[in-house]
């Protein structure tokens, strides 16, 4: 994930509109807002992120 400061060059280099930056903005900073399933075409797992400091859910489709 970009770090803020490379965050910010991006929507400066691509003339991101503000209420762009918020929005998305908002959503890089939230939690997820669903939990991840595994069915008969994905397997679900967890990687354990030092960098995060938490469990990060992954899904990997398995076609």
């Amino acid at each position: 994930m970009l770090s803020d400061q490379e965050f910010n060059d991006w929507c400066r280099c691509v003339n991101l509109p503000q209420a762009a930056r918020q929005l998305i903005s908002q959503i890089r900073a939230s939690e997820p807002i669903r939990r991840v399933k595994s069915s008969g075409i994905n397997v679900r797992g967890d990687y354990a992120s030092r960098k995060m400091g938490k469990t990060i859910q992954f899904e990997l489709c398995s076609t």
